[in-house]
């Protein structure tokens, strides 16, 4: 019998996780962009259509913010469930290496009857 494996494959993982990390510091740039042109359109541009348009960059800002902070939260929630399972395959593989003779083999073959 082939034991279950519980490991994740650690390339795979590593791949996604750079992917968001990339992501991430993309969208981090991006914001930073905008608000360099926030900044612009507040020291040189002084009318009722800036401050509309200020507004809406502030609302669009704290959103993005919002969506940046929902990324990174998934990533660390990612990569903490990446370790997490591949603790619980490594502890039941430890587990199950004890097993062997007396009480425990009547419980794994009245388990997995042959």
């Amino acid at each position: 019998m082939v034991a279950p494996n519980l490991q994740t494959d650690d390339a795979v993982v590593r791949s996604v996780l750079a992917t968001l990390e990339t992501h991430i510091d993309t969208m981090m740039r991006a914001a930073s962009q905008v608000e360099a042109v926030n900044r612009e359109v507040q020291d040189h541009f002084k009318a009722a259509c800036s401050t509309a348009y200020q507004q809406k960059i502030e609302d669009w800002q704290s959103r993005y913010q919002q969506l940046k902070n929902a990324y990174q939260t998934f990533h660390a929630n990612f990569s903490s469930g990446h370790g997490q399972v591949n603790t619980a395959h490594d502890e039941a593989l430890e587990t199950g290496s004890g097993w062997g003779g007396g009480a425990s083999d009547e419980v794994r073959n009245g388990l997995n009857p042959r």
